[in-house]
């Protein structure tokens, strides 16, 4: 018997009738991510420090017909991110999915680093996070599901000279990731990381070209990554093809960590 199998409707119906949230999805990845889960049929609010910049991707998956909402918020700031969970709620009734993806960074090697940008990428990267996390725990215990998916970075796995103050916070989010899920993973929610390679971004196209030639012979797919890439790997871990995955780190590099 010959079975054909529509692999766009299956992409399309993956997550119908759940509802994410996405942090930092005013550009790259965060935006790739919120595109994503709105092709799978996800209802998504993205949040940004910028409002403008997320209202516009917002705006932008609207006219294409998905449900996205923006929502300005700052995760370093804890008030910001429970306003931003009671409205998603007070919206939509549930939360089940959250993608911690806004970062900043403060790149300068640490005998030169300054207090106040250690003190910026920990709150923003690693306690930022956290308070996500934290306010998410209570509605998905509720409601005895959850899929929580971490953004980190393979300098949190391999270092990297002059991002001390990144690599901490990156390699703080797997120490979050694994711990949180073997705190709830007995009430139906897995907590996963993603830890993305070289991917091209407005941000890392602005490094130079021989420095990007250098960066190339380290990966044995010999290419870069795609914000889609990240994307792709969040839309699996959020559907139920991913209920038995938990407390992993999945890496998006190209074989770049190994």
């Amino acid at each position: 018997m010959d079975v054909t199998i529509d692999q766009s409707v299956f992409r399309e119906n993956l997550l119908n009738g759940k509802t994410a949230i996405v942090t930092g999805a005013s550009r790259g990845i965060g935006a790739a991510i919120a595109q994503k889960l709105c092709e799978a049929g996800a209802n998504v609010v993205l949040c940004s420090r910028s409002a403008d910049a997320v209202g516009q991707i917002a705006d932008m998956l609207q006219d294409t017909g998905y449900t996205a909402l923006s929502m300005a918020a700052d995760i370093s700031e804890k008030a910001d991110v429970e306003t931003l969970i009671e409205k998603t709620i007070s919206q939509f009734s549930q939360i089940d999915i959250l993608v911690n993806n806004a970062g900043i960074t403060r790149d300068m090697l640490l005998m030169r680093l300054k207090d106040e940008d250690w003190d910026a990428v920990l709150q923003t990267n690693l306690t930022g996070t956290m308070y996500c996390t934290r306010a998410v725990l209570r509605p998905m215990i509720r409601q005895k599901s959850g899929r929580i998916i971490n953004i980190s970075s393979v300098i949190g796995l391999m270092g990297n000279a002059g991002q001390a103050s990144y690599a901490a916070a990156k390699a703080g989010i797997i120490g979050l990731t694994k711990a949180t899920a073997k705190e709830v993973g007995a009430r139906g929610i897995t907590v996963n990381a993603i830890a993305p390679g070289f991917i091209t971004t407005d941000m890392t196209a602005q490094i130079p070209e021989q420095s990007q030639q250098q960066l190339l012979e380290l990966i044995p797919l010999r290419a870069f990554g795609h914000p889609e890439d990240v994307a792709d790997a969040v839309c699996f871990l959020a559907s139920d093809a991913a209920r038995y995955i938990t407390g992993q780190t999945l890496q998006v590099d190209g074989g770049m960590v190994m």
